[in-house]
Protein backbone atom coordinates (compact mmCIF):
# COMPACT_ATOMS: atom_id res chain seq x y z
CA UNK A 1 0.00 0.00 0.00
CA UNK A 2 1.58 3.25 -0.85
CA UNK A 3 2.00 5.66 1.89
CA UNK A 4 -0.25 8.92 2.48
CA UNK A 5 0.46 11.79 0.92
CA UNK A 6 0.77 14.02 3.39
CA UNK A 7 -0.19 14.71 7.31
CA UNK A 8 -2.30 17.43 8.51
CA UNK A 9 -2.43 19.16 11.48
CA UNK A 10 -3.67 17.15 14.40
CA UNK A 11 -3.57 19.89 17.63
CA UNK A 12 -6.04 22.54 16.50
CA UNK A 13 -9.62 22.25 17.28
CA UNK A 14 -12.62 25.09 16.37
CA UNK A 15 -13.78 27.72 18.90
CA UNK A 16 -17.39 25.87 18.55
CA UNK A 17 -15.88 22.67 19.56
CA UNK A 18 -13.77 23.92 22.20
CA UNK A 19 -16.92 25.43 23.73
CA UNK A 20 -18.99 22.08 23.39
CA UNK A 21 -16.76 20.22 25.29
CA UNK A 22 -16.77 22.84 28.47
CA UNK A 23 -21.10 23.06 28.28
CA UNK A 24 -20.68 18.68 29.15
CA UNK A 25 -18.14 18.96 31.51
CA UNK A 26 -19.77 21.95 33.22
CA UNK A 27 -23.27 19.89 33.18
CA UNK A 28 -21.82 16.89 34.30
CA UNK A 29 -19.89 18.47 37.16
CA UNK A 30 -23.53 19.88 38.46
CA UNK A 31 -25.02 16.63 38.55
CA UNK A 32 -21.78 15.16 40.67
CA UNK A 33 -22.71 18.28 42.93
CA UNK A 34 -26.23 17.29 43.20
CA UNK A 35 -25.43 13.43 43.59
CA UNK A 36 -23.06 13.85 46.32
CA UNK A 37 -25.78 15.88 48.38
CA UNK A 38 -28.13 12.98 47.86
CA UNK A 39 -26.07 10.13 48.72
CA UNK A 40 -26.40 10.66 52.50
CA UNK A 41 -28.99 7.94 52.90
CA UNK A 42 -30.48 7.53 56.12
CA UNK A 43 -29.71 4.16 58.16
CA UNK A 44 -33.44 2.74 57.53
CA UNK A 45 -32.90 3.11 53.93
CA UNK A 46 -29.69 1.35 53.63
CA UNK A 47 -30.25 -1.28 50.49
CA UNK A 48 -30.58 -4.89 52.11
CA UNK A 49 -28.27 -7.49 51.39
CA UNK A 50 -28.32 -10.89 50.29
CA UNK A 51 -26.94 -13.97 51.80
CA UNK A 52 -23.15 -13.87 50.64
CA UNK A 53 -23.23 -9.66 52.09
CA UNK A 54 -23.40 -8.65 48.06
CA UNK A 55 -25.13 -5.27 47.48
CA UNK A 56 -28.45 -5.61 45.85
CA UNK A 57 -28.69 -3.34 42.92
CA UNK A 58 -31.08 -0.59 43.55
CA UNK A 59 -31.95 0.34 39.77
CA UNK A 60 -33.23 3.52 41.38
CA UNK A 61 -30.25 4.64 43.19
CA UNK A 62 -27.93 7.43 42.26
CA UNK A 63 -25.02 7.60 39.93
CA UNK A 64 -21.85 7.24 42.17
CA UNK A 65 -18.79 9.33 41.49
CA UNK A 66 -16.47 6.64 39.55
CA UNK A 67 -19.40 6.37 36.88
CA UNK A 68 -19.91 9.68 36.16
CA UNK A 69 -16.32 10.72 35.93
CA UNK A 70 -16.37 7.32 33.87
CA UNK A 71 -19.08 9.14 31.95
CA UNK A 72 -17.06 12.30 31.28
CA UNK A 73 -13.95 10.78 29.90
CA UNK A 74 -15.49 9.32 27.18
CA UNK A 75 -17.58 12.30 26.73
CA UNK A 76 -14.51 14.24 26.08
CA UNK A 77 -13.33 10.80 24.28
CA UNK A 78 -16.07 10.88 21.52
CA UNK A 79 -15.70 14.87 21.09
CA UNK A 80 -11.62 15.01 20.95
CA UNK A 81 -12.67 12.40 17.96
CA UNK A 82 -15.29 14.40 16.65
CA UNK A 83 -12.85 16.94 16.65
CA UNK A 84 -10.13 15.24 14.86
CA UNK A 85 -11.80 13.84 11.66
CA UNK A 86 -13.69 17.24 11.66
CA UNK A 87 -9.70 18.88 11.39
CA UNK A 88 -9.16 16.24 9.18
CA UNK A 89 -11.86 17.04 6.85
CA UNK A 90 -10.50 20.62 6.53
CA UNK A 91 -12.66 21.96 9.26
CA UNK A 92 -9.62 23.78 11.17
CA UNK A 93 -8.29 25.21 7.95
CA UNK A 94 -8.04 29.41 7.87
CA UNK A 95 -8.51 28.73 4.28
CA UNK A 96 -12.02 26.84 3.90
CA UNK A 97 -11.99 23.25 2.32
CA UNK A 98 -8.09 23.41 2.44
CA UNK A 99 -6.03 21.41 4.79
CA UNK A 100 -2.49 21.68 5.48
CA UNK A 101 0.53 19.75 4.91
CA UNK A 102 2.58 19.31 8.14
CA UNK A 103 6.04 18.95 6.06
CA UNK A 104 6.08 21.60 3.66
CA UNK A 105 3.23 23.83 5.27
CA UNK A 106 1.33 24.08 2.03
CA UNK A 107 -2.67 24.25 2.56
CA UNK A 108 -4.07 22.06 -0.29
CA UNK A 109 -7.56 20.87 -1.83
CA UNK A 110 -7.78 17.88 -4.13
CA UNK A 111 -10.59 18.28 -6.72
CA UNK A 112 -12.54 14.77 -8.08
CA UNK A 113 -10.77 11.37 -7.65
CA UNK A 114 -7.31 10.69 -6.14
CA UNK A 115 -5.34 8.95 -8.07
CA UNK A 116 -3.36 6.48 -5.34
CA UNK A 117 -2.31 3.78 -7.94
CA UNK A 118 -0.66 6.19 -10.47
CA UNK A 119 3.24 7.76 -10.42
CA UNK A 120 4.09 10.21 -8.48
CA UNK A 121 7.04 12.46 -9.46
CA UNK A 122 9.77 12.65 -8.22
CA UNK A 123 13.10 14.77 -8.77
CA UNK A 124 14.69 14.84 -11.92
CA UNK A 125 11.43 13.65 -13.72
CA UNK A 126 9.66 15.05 -16.64
CA UNK A 127 6.28 16.45 -16.12
CA UNK A 128 3.41 18.10 -17.79
CA UNK A 129 1.04 20.11 -16.19
CA UNK A 130 -1.39 22.70 -17.07
CA UNK A 131 -1.64 25.44 -14.28
CA UNK A 132 -2.83 28.87 -13.45
CA UNK A 133 -1.49 30.89 -10.33
CA UNK A 134 -4.60 33.63 -8.68
CA UNK A 135 -3.95 36.15 -6.07
CA UNK A 136 -7.40 38.02 -5.60
CA UNK A 137 -8.75 38.86 -9.14
CA UNK A 138 -5.20 38.67 -10.90
CA UNK A 139 -4.34 35.55 -12.67
CA UNK A 140 -0.74 35.54 -14.13
CA UNK A 141 1.19 32.42 -15.19
CA UNK A 142 5.01 32.75 -15.44
CA UNK A 143 6.15 28.90 -16.24
CA UNK A 144 6.27 26.72 -19.04
CA UNK A 145 3.32 23.84 -18.65
CA UNK A 146 6.18 21.26 -19.18
CA UNK A 147 9.28 20.89 -17.27
CA UNK A 148 12.12 18.87 -15.51
CA UNK A 149 11.11 18.63 -12.02
CA UNK A 150 14.07 19.94 -9.95
CA UNK A 151 14.62 20.53 -6.21
CA UNK A 152 12.32 23.08 -4.00
CA UNK A 153 14.04 26.40 -3.82
CA UNK A 154 12.43 26.65 -0.72
CA UNK A 155 10.03 24.39 1.63
CA UNK A 156 6.35 24.76 0.10
CA UNK A 157 7.16 26.03 -3.62
CA UNK A 158 5.51 24.51 -6.73
CA UNK A 159 7.90 22.15 -6.96
CA UNK A 160 7.12 21.04 -3.17
CA UNK A 161 2.98 21.10 -4.32
CA UNK A 162 3.37 18.96 -7.76
CA UNK A 163 5.69 16.08 -5.62
CA UNK A 164 2.52 15.54 -3.33
CA UNK A 165 0.27 14.67 -6.57
CA UNK A 166 -0.24 11.90 -8.68
CA UNK A 167 -0.48 11.50 -12.58
CA UNK A 168 -4.25 12.25 -13.36
CA UNK A 169 -4.70 14.79 -9.90
CA UNK A 170 -6.37 17.98 -9.99
CA UNK A 171 -5.62 20.46 -7.05
CA UNK A 172 -5.22 23.87 -5.45
CA UNK A 173 -2.52 24.88 -3.54
CA UNK A 174 -1.86 28.07 -1.17
CA UNK A 175 1.51 28.97 -1.75
CA UNK A 176 3.77 32.07 0.10
CA UNK A 177 3.30 34.70 -2.06
CA UNK A 178 6.40 36.94 -1.07
CA UNK A 179 8.07 34.17 -0.80
CA UNK A 180 7.11 32.54 -4.72
CA UNK A 181 7.64 36.02 -6.17
CA UNK A 182 11.43 36.28 -4.19
CA UNK A 183 12.33 33.21 -5.79
CA UNK A 184 10.52 32.96 -9.43
CA UNK A 185 9.54 36.53 -10.04
CA UNK A 186 13.39 37.92 -9.87
CA UNK A 187 13.00 39.83 -6.52
CA UNK A 188 10.10 41.41 -7.21
CA UNK A 189 7.64 42.49 -4.34
CA UNK A 190 4.23 40.62 -4.11
CA UNK A 191 1.72 42.99 -5.03
CA UNK A 192 -1.40 41.47 -3.41
CA UNK A 193 -0.76 42.13 0.01
CA UNK A 194 -2.29 39.44 2.34
CA UNK A 195 -4.22 38.17 -0.19
CA UNK A 196 -2.93 34.10 -0.48
CA UNK A 197 -1.69 32.90 -3.66
CA UNK A 198 -3.20 29.83 -5.43
CA UNK A 199 -1.59 27.68 -7.74
CA UNK A 200 -4.24 25.54 -9.46
CA UNK A 201 -2.67 22.73 -11.23
CA UNK A 202 -3.79 19.37 -13.27
CA UNK A 203 -0.78 16.78 -13.81
CA UNK A 204 -0.97 15.20 -17.06
CA UNK A 205 2.09 13.46 -18.06
CA UNK A 206 5.23 12.03 -16.69
CA UNK A 207 8.21 10.93 -17.56
CA UNK A 208 10.66 8.91 -15.14
CA UNK A 209 14.02 10.72 -14.88
CA UNK A 210 16.08 7.98 -16.71
CA UNK A 211 14.19 7.75 -19.70
CA UNK A 212 13.96 11.74 -20.11
CA UNK A 213 18.19 11.43 -19.53
CA UNK A 214 17.59 8.63 -22.63
CA UNK A 215 15.67 10.74 -24.81
CA UNK A 216 17.97 13.65 -24.48
CA UNK A 217 21.39 12.25 -25.32
CA UNK A 218 19.22 10.72 -28.36
CA UNK A 219 18.07 14.48 -28.76
CA UNK A 220 21.68 15.60 -28.64
CA UNK A 221 23.23 12.92 -30.83
CA UNK A 222 20.47 13.50 -33.77
CA UNK A 223 21.61 17.44 -33.56
CA UNK A 224 25.17 16.53 -33.61
CA UNK A 225 24.38 14.39 -37.21
CA UNK A 226 22.40 17.27 -38.46
CA UNK A 227 25.27 19.59 -37.30
CA UNK A 228 27.60 17.56 -39.20
CA UNK A 229 24.91 16.93 -42.28
CA UNK A 230 24.89 20.82 -42.24
CA UNK A 231 27.95 21.49 -43.16
CA UNK A 232 28.50 18.65 -45.69
CA UNK A 233 25.70 20.28 -47.62
CA UNK A 234 27.08 24.12 -47.52
CA UNK A 235 30.16 22.78 -48.48
CA UNK A 236 28.39 20.83 -51.29
CA UNK A 237 26.07 23.83 -52.23
CA UNK A 238 29.12 26.30 -52.64
CA UNK A 239 31.58 23.66 -54.85
CA UNK A 240 28.29 22.66 -57.20
CA UNK A 241 27.17 26.41 -57.33
CA UNK A 242 30.85 27.42 -58.65
CA UNK A 243 30.75 30.00 -55.58
CA UNK A 244 34.38 31.94 -55.35
CA UNK A 245 33.64 34.51 -53.11
CA UNK A 246 34.89 34.19 -49.28
CA UNK A 247 32.36 33.42 -46.31
CA UNK A 248 32.41 36.47 -44.15
CA UNK A 249 33.92 35.62 -40.92
CA UNK A 250 30.83 34.66 -39.55
CA UNK A 251 30.59 32.23 -42.22
CA UNK A 252 27.66 33.61 -44.64
CA UNK A 253 28.37 33.89 -48.78
CA UNK A 254 27.63 37.17 -50.09
CA UNK A 255 27.10 37.19 -53.61
CA UNK A 256 26.29 40.40 -55.51
CA UNK A 257 24.37 40.19 -58.66
CA UNK A 258 23.40 43.74 -58.97
CA UNK A 259 25.24 46.60 -57.96
CA UNK A 260 23.47 49.42 -55.71
CA UNK A 261 24.47 53.25 -56.23
CA UNK A 262 22.09 54.15 -53.18
CA UNK A 263 22.67 54.86 -49.42
CA UNK A 264 24.07 52.02 -47.53
CA UNK A 265 21.87 52.05 -44.56
CA UNK A 266 23.31 52.70 -40.71
CA UNK A 267 22.34 50.99 -37.71
CA UNK A 268 19.18 52.40 -36.12
CA UNK A 269 17.92 53.08 -39.81
CA UNK A 270 14.58 51.75 -41.29
CA UNK A 271 15.29 49.58 -44.01
CA UNK A 272 12.61 48.19 -47.10
CA UNK A 273 13.79 44.79 -48.53
CA UNK A 274 11.92 42.54 -51.15
CA UNK A 275 13.10 39.02 -50.67
CA UNK A 276 12.63 35.35 -51.24
CA UNK A 277 13.85 33.03 -48.90
CA UNK A 278 14.30 29.25 -50.00
CA UNK A 279 16.19 26.06 -48.49
CA UNK A 280 19.56 24.71 -50.43
CA UNK A 281 16.72 22.22 -51.91
CA UNK A 282 15.18 25.44 -54.02
CA UNK A 283 12.02 24.86 -51.57
CA UNK A 284 10.65 28.40 -51.42
CA UNK A 285 9.27 29.07 -47.46
CA UNK A 286 8.52 32.99 -47.61
CA UNK A 287 8.53 35.76 -49.92
CA UNK A 288 7.34 39.52 -50.01
CA UNK A 289 8.22 39.33 -54.09
CA UNK A 290 4.98 36.61 -54.20
CA UNK A 291 3.16 38.77 -51.35
CA UNK A 292 3.42 42.02 -53.20
CA UNK A 293 4.60 43.76 -50.33
CA UNK A 294 8.29 44.80 -49.09
CA UNK A 295 9.57 44.38 -45.86
CA UNK A 296 11.07 47.00 -44.33
CA UNK A 297 13.01 46.65 -40.38
CA UNK A 298 14.95 48.63 -37.97
CA UNK A 299 18.37 47.33 -38.74
CA UNK A 300 20.13 46.93 -35.12
CA UNK A 301 17.49 45.96 -33.97
CA UNK A 302 17.34 42.34 -33.54
CA UNK A 303 14.16 42.40 -35.79
CA UNK A 304 15.45 39.56 -37.96
CA UNK A 305 17.69 37.09 -38.20
CA UNK A 306 21.46 37.76 -37.19
CA UNK A 307 22.03 36.59 -40.83
CA UNK A 308 20.21 39.80 -42.20
CA UNK A 309 21.81 41.97 -40.40
CA UNK A 310 25.10 41.50 -41.42
CA UNK A 311 23.85 41.25 -44.88
CA UNK A 312 21.65 44.34 -45.41
CA UNK A 313 24.75 46.32 -43.45
CA UNK A 314 26.81 45.40 -46.29
CA UNK A 315 24.23 46.24 -49.45
CA UNK A 316 23.56 49.96 -51.05
CA UNK A 317 20.12 51.31 -52.08
CA UNK A 318 19.35 49.44 -55.50
CA UNK A 319 21.49 46.33 -54.53
CA UNK A 320 20.79 42.96 -55.47
CA UNK A 321 22.04 39.88 -53.32
CA UNK A 322 22.22 35.86 -53.18
CA UNK A 323 22.93 35.36 -49.34
CA UNK A 324 23.90 31.91 -48.25
CA UNK A 325 23.28 31.94 -44.22
CA UNK A 326 24.54 29.05 -41.64
CA UNK A 327 21.67 28.12 -39.09
CA UNK A 328 24.06 29.48 -36.26
CA UNK A 329 22.83 32.92 -37.90
CA UNK A 330 19.28 31.95 -38.73
CA UNK A 331 17.12 29.09 -37.01
CA UNK A 332 19.88 27.08 -35.34
CA UNK A 333 18.77 23.61 -33.75
CA UNK A 334 15.14 24.33 -33.72
CA UNK A 335 14.04 25.51 -36.63
CA UNK A 336 11.14 27.39 -37.41
CA UNK A 337 7.98 25.99 -39.04
CA UNK A 338 8.73 24.96 -42.33
CA UNK A 339 12.61 25.19 -41.51
CA UNK A 340 14.16 22.24 -39.95
CA UNK A 341 16.92 22.41 -37.54
CA UNK A 342 20.33 23.24 -38.52
CA UNK A 343 18.80 24.01 -41.64
CA UNK A 344 21.67 26.75 -44.13
CA UNK A 345 18.97 29.36 -45.85
CA UNK A 346 19.53 31.22 -49.15
CA UNK A 347 17.91 34.57 -49.70
CA UNK A 348 17.78 36.48 -52.49
CA UNK A 349 17.40 40.10 -51.08
CA UNK A 350 17.06 43.85 -52.80
CA UNK A 351 17.09 46.62 -50.88
CA UNK A 352 14.74 48.97 -51.80
CA UNK A 353 15.44 52.16 -49.32
CA UNK A 354 16.42 53.47 -46.51
CA UNK A 355 15.27 55.93 -44.08
CA UNK A 356 15.84 57.82 -40.45
CA UNK A 357 13.85 56.36 -38.04
CA UNK A 358 11.28 58.63 -36.45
Amino acid sequence: MEEEKFEQEENVTTNDIQEEIKEEVTEIQEEVTETNAEETTPADEIPPTDDNDNEVENPTAPISKKRLWIIVAALIGLLAVAALVYCLTGGCSKYKGYKKDRTTGIYYQFFGDIHDTAVMPKTGDFVGFLFSLRAGDSVLIPMNPTQVLVDSLYNGDIFSAIRMMHVGDSASFILDGPEFFRHFMQDTVYPFGKDPLYFDVKLFGHMPAAQYQQMVAEYQTMMMEKQAEEAESIRKYVADNKIKVEPTPEGIYFITTKKGTGEQPQPMQIVTVHYTGKLLDGTVFDSSVKRGEPFSFMLGARQVIPGWEVAVSKMHVGEKATVLIPSDFAYGERGNYAIPPFSPLLFDIELLSVKDAE
